[in-house]
């Protein structure tokens, strides 16, 4: 497959998440060693995952892959590491269910769930807040190419808040004085923290959609500037010998 590859002007390499580790390192090492363009795409779980690590929801990066330790930081607790622990406080969980089919290690622990929905963990929770869904809000999405797609409000919320502003509210009631969150100010902000997907954008360009059609039986209007790079050029890799 090695000699296959090398004869190709270029590659996309997908891997799930189950590839980690010491095994991504190895992947890059054998798409490096084939000689020729290879492009790399993580296939997360979720939706806006590869956002979220952009963003700095890991344990041990900041927004931009920054080493927690350039801001005077140690390395926090993983997901699991923070359901298994016995001595947790609290615990703040937004838009998801990790409580589903496992108990908390801390059964003391004070519970928090920011979800748009009644899930088993909210109702496991002391405080439940409501949240706005995807098109009650504006922002953005980042797919799994690594490619910022912008979101329109659609409809107003009712009854609930975006996760920008319950952020804001409960940072004025800790005496936070914030200013009310803008989205445009979101997108500069990633953009100097060298967020990759953010870079070179403007609130303007960036949340131009590529058409207003909610759904259609035909193509879709816009493509993955990263996958539709490649040429198509289908040989004996693409073929299965059945």
């Amino acid at each position: 497959m090695r000699e296959t590859l090398k004869n190709e002007p270029e590659l996309v390499i997908l891997f799930g998440d189950s590839v980690r580790g010491e095994a991504v390192y190895r992947l890059v090492e054998f798409g490096a060693s084939l000689g020729i363009p290879v492009k790399y795409v993580c296939l997360v779980d979720h939706s806006n995952s590869r956002g979220a690590m952009d963003m700095g929801l890991m344990p041990d990066f900041l927004p931009g892959y920054r080493p927690v330790q350039e801001a005077g930081l140690e390395p926090g607790l993983t997901l699991p590491a923070m359901l298994d622990a016995p001595d947790l406080d609290a615990l703040w969980i937004v838009g998801a269910n990790p409580l589903r089919n496992r108990e908390l290690g801390a059964a003391g622990a004070f519970l928090v769930v920011q979800d748009l929905f009644l899930t088993e963990t909210a109702q496991r929770a002391n405080v439940v807040l409501p949240a706005a869904g995807a098109y009650e809000k504006t922002g953005t999405v980042t797919n799994t190419c690594g490619e910022l797609i912008g979101v329109k409000r659609a409809v107003s919320t009712m009854g609930a808040k975006t996760d920008l502003d319950i952020f804001r509210n409960l940072a004025v009631m800790m005496g936070i004085e914030i200013a009310p969150p803008a989205p445009a100010e979101v997108y500069s902000n990633m953009s100097q923290r060298g967020i990759a997907a953010a870079t070179g954008l403007t609130h303007a360009g960036l949340m131009d959609p590529a058409n207003d059609t909610l759904f259609t039986s035909g193509t879709l209007g816009r493509y993955s500037k990263t996958l539709n790079s490649l040429k198509e050029a289908p040989g004996e890799l693409y073929r299965w010998n059945s």
